[in-house]
């Protein structure tokens, strides 16, 4: 019991969680007992459904009217029937790091054997890769570029809209990155064309955080 009420309260300072190594350690330093292993420690937490190494994240701000106003707002569209003429579409972007390999790859040469790698590899720097998804049709759009500045979002945005040519129009849910702005088209297409472009979205935001 005083085990398991150690392992349910903060790890010692310095520690961001428990391990079963530490949880060791701390037994016995704590006098709880004179000596006790691992597979102990392993076997008790097993007993308990205890896993204090795990954690999860959420970010949940406070629920003002903003906030519930657009959660509700993208819940209905999301359980809006498919319709080709107005098209649910999910829009977001990542950075990703580009490795090349310092060694060729060894292939398998015989059935049942291995391919091989080394596993040191070479930085190449960094790229974007942006990603619309239409969940009901299963359409995808993904392009990979140099960043995430409003010039290239606003060029995806156009690539977005061709693809969809007899949609009256097409809802476009995304976060509220600053570049996800109608301003990101009217700098780089001009307004007359940007705002061509970006009318032909309904926009709905996520909630901000």
């Amino acid at each position: 019991q005083q085990i398991v009420a150690m392992v349910c309260s903060d790890p010692p300072v310095g520690r961001s969680r428990w391990t079963v190594k530490l949880i060791t350690q701390e037994t016995i330093r704590r006098r709880i007992v004179s000596k006790v292993g691992r597979e102990t420690i392993r076997i008790l937490l097993k007993s308990h459904d205890l896993k204090p190494w795990r954690e999860k994240m959420w970010c949940i701000p406070e629920l003002n009217r903003e906030y519930i106003e657009r959660m509700e707002e993208v819940l209905d569209i999301y359980e809006q029937p498919y319709n080709p003429k107005g098209p649910v579409v999910c829009l977001d972007e990542k950075p990703i790091q580009l490795h090349a390999s310092i060694r060729a790859p060894i292939p398998a040469t015989e059935p049942g054997q291995i391919a091989r790698k080394d596993y040191e590899y070479k930085r190449c720097g960094t790229a974007n890769v942006f990603a619309a998804v239409e969940p009901k049709s299963g359409t995808h759009i993904t392009i990979a570029t140099k960043n995430r500045k409003g010039k290239e979002f606003a060029k995806f945005i156009h690539r977005v809209s061709r693809k969809y040519p007899s949609a009256n129009t097409i809802h476009l849910v995304m976060d509220n990155l600053n570049t996800h702005t109608e301003k990101s088209l009217l700098d780089f297409y001009g307004k007359r064309k940007g705002k061509a472009i970006w009318h032909r979205f309904s926009i709905h935001y996520t909630p901000k955080h």
